[in-house]
């Protein structure tokens, strides 16, 4: 009998985990040239972009270039650098297109690489 129990128990823990949903990050919103606003459907992370500085004058420039390349809800991969006062520093990875967005954004002309 208690075979028989654990052979079901098992059966249905493997059922559960292997029909749970999992949930990509997506872009809530573009805060600034290097802040993000990113979630996971359970919680939501500041996420400042790795290897990034933006001058001043091209601030507004840069940030509407950014909010074209990770519209809102844009499924993204993130690769942790590190954190600096509570924000975790990240490289932000699209799925499209496999490429980090300060990759394209230092092409761009619209940021330096700092790192």
């Amino acid at each position: 009998m208690n075979k028989i129990f654990s052979k079901i128990l098992i059966l249905f823990i493997s059922f559960l985990c292997f029909y749970s949903e999992v949930f990509a990050a997506e872009i809530l919103q573009v805060t600034s040239s290097s802040v993000l606003l990113i979630g996971d459907h359970n919680r939501t992370y500041t996420v400042k972009l790795a290897c990034t500085e933006v001058s001043p004058e091209l601030e507004e420039k840069s940030v509407k270039w950014l909010k074209k390349q990770l519209p809102r809800h844009t499924k993204v991969n993130l690769k942790p650098k590190g954190s600096v006062d509570g924000v975790l520093v990240a490289k932000v990875i699209p799925f499209d297109s496999n490429v980090d967005i300060t990759e394209k954004y230092i092409n761009e002309g619209l940021a330096r690489e700092k790192c």
